[in-house]
Formats: C-alpha cells, structure tokens, sequence
C-alpha cells in the first residue's frame, strides 16, 4: 500500500489527475449544453421516459471517450519512469518487482474506476438538473435507472480488462510514448472499423466498442466473457512474467 500511495503522489506532478476529472465532465457538459440549447428537440412524447435517450447518449460516449482516456492514464503512469530512466533506481528498492508491477497496476484501475465513477455521476447530475430546470423534457417525472447504469459499467469494465492488460504490457515495453499510444490507437481505429465483423471479437480493443447503443435489453454473451477471461488471465500472466523475470528497463 505504501508503493500505492508513492505512485499517487508522482502523478500529482503529470497532468494524469486533471485528465480524469476533464475527460469526465466533457460529455456530461456537452449533453447539458446541447439539451438546454434545442430544448424543442429532445421533449419527449407523452409517457416517453427521457432518460432512455439520455443515457444512449451517455453510454454511448462513455465507450468512446474511456477507451482513450485508458490509453493514455496508462502512457502517463508508465511514462513517468521512462521519462526520467529511473526503472533501474526502482529496481534496487526493498521490493519485489511483482508490488512493482502490482503497485502500478492498482494505479491503472484505480484511475480508471475513478472516471467511470465520476462520469457516470456527473452525466446522472446533469439529467437530474435539467429535470429541474426544464421540466417539460420530463427527467424528473421517472426514477434514475441506477441498476441499468451500474449493469453497464460492470460489463464495461470487464471488456475493457484485455485492453488494460495489453496496453500496460506495450506501455512499459515500448519507451516511447506516442508509439505506444499509436499502437493502442491503431488497435481501437480497427475495432471500431470492423466493428461489425464476426471476428473481430477476438480483438482486445475492440470490445467497448461492442457495447455502443447499449440498451436494458442487451445480453453480452457468455463466449464474451468468457473470452475477456482467458484474454485477461493470460495476458496478465505472460505481462507480469516479462516484468519480473525479462525487464531491465
């Protein structure tokens, strides 16, 4: 817990905290502004729940946006090492390299929880205020829908869990930032290309992108999971294994 609490206090000094807290409020602010400014629009028909559409839109941008942002809070903390070549110095501490590994890790998921959390609160918010500021778009007449919220940032985070995996093996092996992130980039352009191919299941990155237009009627299917499991397990074996044993940094 301490290497936990070490790896926080270095991101004070990187732009990773602000990163989370803007990349949350960008989509909440942008759907609150654009309500307010087409009201007309968006006032649903009668006995219309509008958080329906509300939160297509939210999740919809949720699985855009948080795939970037977990690419780049995993360059930020990873790069802090690289950029100041301290890997070695890391190395000589009272340590294994597997709390390393692990430390960094719990960095990653904490980061990444967070702006879900925060996201989601915010976009929940941002329906509510504008239930009491127009209250002909009729968000205060129907309950927030806080089990369809928690079921898809549940299944959310389990397909994204390759993608953390892969992506923090690349960023600690590449020590190039903008390649890493270029690799990852790439990963997710294709994944959302080919998003309607039959295979393109089997591609880490392109799992969130499986989840757009998300609905209470969605079902993920149980070979997903399935594959994310195996995917995870074995990516977080092969990773931890290069870090402990390979790695010299």
């Amino acid at each position: 817990m301490n290497l936990f609490y070490t790896e926080f206090i270095k991101l004070k000094n990187t732009f990773a905290l602000w990163l989370t807290i803007l990349g949350a409020l960008f989509v909440p602010f942008i759907l609150f502004a654009t309500y307010l400014s087409d009201v007309k629009a968006f006032i649903p028909g009668h006995g219309v729940n509008p958080w329906d559409d509300f939160l297509i839109r939210v999740l919809n941008g949720c699985c855009f946006f948080s795939v970037g942002f977990i690419l780049l809070i995993i360059g930020l903390i990873v790069h802090i090492e690289h950029k100041a070549n301290a890997w070695k110095h890391l190395f000589t501490l009272s340590v294994s390299r597997g709390t390393i590994y692990l430390g960094k890790l719990m960095v990653v998921f904490a980061m990444v929880i967070g702006f879900f959390t925060l996201y989601l609160s915010l976009s929940v918010l941002s329906g509510v205020t504008l239930g009491y500021a127009v209250p002909g778009l009729g968000f205060s007449k129907f309950p927030v829908p806080c089990l369809h919220l928690f079921r898809f940032v549940t299944e959310l985070l389990i397909a994204i869990l390759p993608m953390v995996f892969l992506q923090f093996w690349l960023s600690f092996r590449l020590k190039n930032l903008i390649t890493s992130l270029g690799v990852g980039l790439g990963g997710l352009m294709i994944g959302l290309l080919l998003k309607n191919w039959d295979y393109i299941i089997y591609l880490p990155y392109a799992a969130p992108f499986q989840m757009l237009n998300y609905g209470e009627s969605n079902e993920a299917g149980q070979s997903i999971f399935l594959l994310n499991a195996v995917y995870t397990a074995l990516l977080f074996m092969v990773s931890y294994q290069d870090f402990t044993k390979k790695f010299r940094g």
